[in-house]
């Protein structure tokens, strides 16, 4: 049997890689790092998460995420299988250690036989293949990119995110910043804060990972809180 080619290691195609594989199909997973980095990925594990660590809420009786969650569980899912073990306590969302969480699915993507990882950029599948995924994600490459234009003819494609900065428990003003749930569902609230300053918010919303001028700036400017899961 012909091998599925996934291009792009991230959750999409490191979930696709698996399931493909537990249906005795051939895989080969094309990831670019380390080889060629992005801006804002740190190691070369699979499925590296560089913004939010949280999958949102996992309450599968009030929400249709938390029924997703479920679903893939029943499926076997491999990036529900990370997320379990490695959560964090966050209320009623599902949020991980991301170093855990990234290193359980390249273990388990390494120790399949029916998977084959490749360290390697893509530019352009090659016509021998028969069946592709293209799973890159906002990060692809800009060869990659051109190529996906090309062939889909979109002059551009949109990616949401939301932002989660990470911060260190001890440098929270508490004089400022109190425990509070959303929808007061848990009782073992994340800290919530007021954003008070643009130059505190330009500070957190311009690691690389989003940029400043983004809508998602706006959009918080004019709301004026965040909350991030900070329990201790």
């Amino acid at each position: 049997m012909s091998p599925v080619h996934v291009i792009g290691g991230g959750l999409a195609g490191c979930e696709a890689a698996w399931q493909l594989a537990r249906r005795r199909v051939p895989v080969v997973l094309h990831e670019m790092r380390p080889v060629r980095s992005t801006a804002v990925h740190k190691t070369p594990q699979l499925a590296e998460l560089v913004c939010s660590n949280s999958f949102r809420s996992d309450d599968e009786e009030n929400s249709a995420i938390g029924l997703l969650h479920a679903e893939m569980r029943r499926l076997d899912s491999l990036i529900m299988r990370s997320a379990d073990a490695n959560k964090l306590p966050a209320g009623s969302a599902l949020a991980v250690d991301r170093e855990g969480f990234a290193a359980a699915i390249t273990a388990a993507l390494d120790a399949e036989p029916l998977v084959e990882i490749r360290r390697e950029e893509i530019v352009t599948p090659p016509d021998g293949w028969d069946s592709v995924i293209v799973a890159t994600g906002p990060l692809t490459s800009p060869g990659l990119t051109e190529v996906i234009r090309t062939l889909t003819g979109e002059d551009s494609l949109s990616f949401f995110d939301a932002i989660a900065p990470i911060v260190y428990r001890d440098s929270i003003d508490m004089d400022i910043a109190w425990f509070q749930s959303r929808y007061e569902k848990t009782a073992r609230a994340p800290i919530t804060s007021i954003a008070r300053s643009h130059d505190w918010t330009t500070r957190i919303l311009s690691r690389r990972c989003l940029p400043v001028r983004s809508p998602r700036f706006t959009i918080l400017k004019r709301r004026h809180r965040i909350s991030t899961a900070v329990y201790r």
